[in-house]
């Protein structure tokens, strides 16, 4: 699957899942339990996605929960090196 270039975001990922498969909002909206509304709100990154939700999209979609919570991997996340840090200290003290 190809994404227009630029960052990823979870909303940019829901909306090409639902498009390569032929759904529409409806049908998804349905399937996850939320309103079209809502549903659009999240494929434009106006709302943000919880982990319940991303559990659902995952299911109908067949992608990693990781890959809607983190669309660009965990080392986009603040303060990763800081937490890598802490990781190296945690694993030679053990």
């Amino acid at each position: 699957m190809s994404f227009k270039t630029g960052k990823l975001t979870t909303g940019k990922i829901l909306k090409a899942f639902r498009n390569r498969f032929g759904l529409t909002q409806k049908e998804v909206a349905s399937a996850v339990g939320v309103s079209i509304s809502n549903l659009s709100a999240l494929e434009n990154d106006k709302r943000n996605i919880g982990a319940e939700l991303a559990g659902r999209f995952s299911v109908i979609y067949g992608v990693r929960v990781e890959r809607l919570l983190f669309p660009n991997g965990l080392k986009e996340l603040k303060g990763y090196k800081k937490l890598e840090r802490l990781k190296s200290k945690l694993q030679d003290a053990a």
